[in-house]
């Protein structure tokens, strides 16, 4: 299931560096989001967050019958 802005938003740093392109780790979530921007872009994302984006953004695994 895809997160929202506010869902990435809230796993960032918060430092507002702007070394990702954009002024505001709130304007780099909503671009994660929309798929606009890639979460290697921040330089200060920890370990754990990338490992729950990367959870979360992985398509659904269906049974095969």
């Amino acid at each position: 299931m895809a997160l929202t802005g506010i869902q990435i938003f809230k796993l960032l740093p918060k430092t507002n560096c702007k070394e990702c392109g954009v002024p505001t780790c709130l304007a780099f979530a909503m671009n994660l989001a929309s798929g606009k921007a890639e979460l290697d872009s921040c330089p200060y994302v920890s370990e754990e967050a990338k490992a729950q984006l990367a959870e979360a953004s992985a398509p659904p695994i269906r049974p095969v019958v």
